[in-house]
């Protein structure tokens, strides 16, 4: 298709095709100087804009507007009434600072929806497609936009612009439209405030904690000139005094998470204090060194939130990720402590509780599990009683943590392997116990096994909403469990997220199954669990219906006060 691109023109002609008759979507894409585009103050921003018109019909109309950034302000009303098209259309938004007042459509999200698994960036997708594609031009990789000629950055503009176009036209009639990314985007404009103070004391204490433990690990006969970041010399340390290590599939000597763990788990001091050591290594480079570099100018920080990674349909994090900042455990509500909302009036959260296992009782119609939910009873308890054949009241922590253990890990493909680290005990009991759990549970086992069945023979999983993984013939299909569970409670929570904005509670993170918002009143935290609540309940009626989903909310000045 031949279209004419304007470069120089009056304001007058765009702004009479925006608000013309003919035109009704607007498909957009933005040249920048970086990546850096969240917040106010970020780094970087759009140089460029093009912009190109559809008809209603999805027909594209052969003219395509290239705007300069310093000209972006004549437009700025108009396209935030606009119904926008565009290809990962968050970024543009925030490098163009809009307030779209309409819905929008991105093609990345509607090929996500349809396989969670793909790639979804443009070149790959024109690739399939059959369609010619101008390459990035090395200036604009580099971030250099600004020293690369005008011409080669509106010719590859416009090629976005046009592919976008196509794209949208090629997805539209059967593409899943996201209702939720409106939601994340004004989530990661209001961002949440880093407290440095606070940041301060963790550091001291994380320091302390590296210390003693590197102190401690050097008494027991860490060389000095050692590094204790190098698997293969705490391998060789740690078999010089006598552990015995298992092999890795590279046949060296494994010294990974799990293993240490389960030696820790058996009592040996110098592998617990060596796992301590690297959990404050961790929390030092992955947070109280790195946090203050993603505070804005404002105080601020703006993690972005991304809703096309995850195989299973969650949302992830990054710069930073405030999903790994640990929950449990006196560093990590120390870490939680370093945030407030960003008015600096404090900050409600609110959970889901069990949502996952809800999910799959529902899908599984067990009801050992529905009948604890619906009297209010915990299921884990209820399982254990079931198990060992014992009423509720008399079921001891130990058996209640490995009903747990199972319940939540049996859902992500755990075996009897994983189940013995977790309840630390032999493999051979831990085989005996997930036999009995499905024994007893026999509907939810009865599920997992068509699951399974369907997914060796269709190579698919979806979650509640038609979101799809696509698995190869080289792959293992045990995720398609979590696919459907995980992704389902996903679902929920994209549904409640869109909920919580559309009520105006002011949405500013969104970690695993929990929302928060900015402001401390307790009739929010109240407003918000109602909301949260309402919103998951009435999703999916057909398929829900045998469940009710439950949430927990909290309040104080931090994170960490919830």
């Amino acid at each position: 298709m031949n279209y004419t691109v304007h470069t120089e023109f009056e304001p007058g002609l765009l702004l009479s095709c925006l608000t013309g008759p003919q035109a009704r979507y607007w498909v957009m894409d933005t040249e920048t100087d970086g990546l850096d585009v969240l917040g106010a103050g970020s780094k970087h921003t759009a140089h460029y804009i093009g912009l190109m018109p559809m008809t209603e019909d999805k027909q594209i109309i052969p003219h395509l507007f290239i705007v300069r950034g310093e000209d972006l302000h004549i437009y700025r009303d108009l396209l935030n009434r606009s119904l926008l098209v565009g290809h990962n259309l968050r970024f543009d938004l925030h490098a163009c600072d809009l307030e779209p007042t309409s819905i929008w459509y991105d093609t990345m999200v509607m090929a996500y929806h349809a396989s969670t698994t793909s790639r979804h960036g443009m070149d790959h997708m024109a690739a399939v497609r059959g369609w010619p594609k101008i390459k990035t031009p090395d200036l604009i990789k580099k971030g250099r936009i600004l020293e690369c000629p005008e011409e080669d950055v509106v010719r590859y503009l416009a090629d976005d612009v046009y592919t976008t176009a196509r794209l949208f036209k090629d997805l539209r009639p059967s593409g899943k439209d996201e209702t939720c990314e409106h939601a994340v985007y004004t989530m990661e404009r209001r961002g949440i405030q880093l407290l440095p103070d606070e940041l301060a004391k963790v550091a001291i204490s994380v320091e302390q904690m590296v210390s003693d433990n590197y102190a401690w690990l050097c008494d027991a006969g860490w060389p000095s000139t050692g590094n204790l970041n190098s698997p293969a010399q705490v391998a060789d340390w740690l078999i010089a005094r006598g552990r015995k290590l298992p092999l890795s599939k590279a046949g060296k000597p494994s010294t990974n998470k799990v293993i240490l763990q389960q030696m820790a788990d058996r009592g040996d001091e110098l592998v617990t204090r060596l796992l301590d050591y690297r959990k404050a290594i961790k929390l030092k480079t992955s947070f109280v060194e790195t946090l203050p570099s993603y505070a804005n100018e404002d105080g601020l920080i703006y993690p972005r939130t991304n809703t096309t990674r995850t195989a299973t349909g969650r949302f992830s994090c990054d710069t930073p990720n405030m999903q790994q900042i640990p929950k449990r455990g006196l560093i990590g509500k120390e870490l939680r402590k370093c945030f407030t909302g960003p008015s600096g009036r404090g900050i409600t959260g609110c959970d889901f509780n069990q949502v996952e296992l809800r999910v799959a009782a529902a899908f599984a119609n067990e009801s050992v599990l529905l009948e604890a939910f619906k009297a209010g009873r915990c299921p884990h308890t209820e399982v254990a009683a079931k198990i060992h054949g014992k009423l509720p009241e008399d079921v001891t922590p130990a058996e209640r943590f490995g009903a747990k253990a199972v319940n939540f890990g049996i859902l992500n493909g755990m075996g009897a392997k994983r189940l013995a680290l977790e309840i630390k005990s032999d493999r051979a009991t831990a085989q005996r116990f997930l036999d009995e759990y499905k024994r007893n549970l026999p509907s939810l086992n009865e599920w997992m096994e068509g699951v399974w069945r369907e997914a060796e023979t269709y190579r698919v999983a979806r979650t509640v909403d038609g979101r799809t993984r696509c698995f190869s013939q080289q792959e293992e299909t045990r995720p398609a469990i979590s696919v459907i569970v995980q992704g389902s409670a996903a679902e929920l929570m994209r549904k409640a997220l869109v909920a919580v904005d559309v009520n105006g509670l002011e949405p500013v993170l969104s970690v695993h199954d929990e929302i928060l918002i900015d402001g401390s009143d307790p009739r929010r935290a109240e407003n918000l669990r109602e909301v949260m609540e309402s919103a998951a309940n009435g999703a999916y009626p057909g398929t829900f219906s045998s469940v009710e989903f439950k949430a927990e909310a909290g309040t104080g000045y931090t994170w960490g006060d919830l």
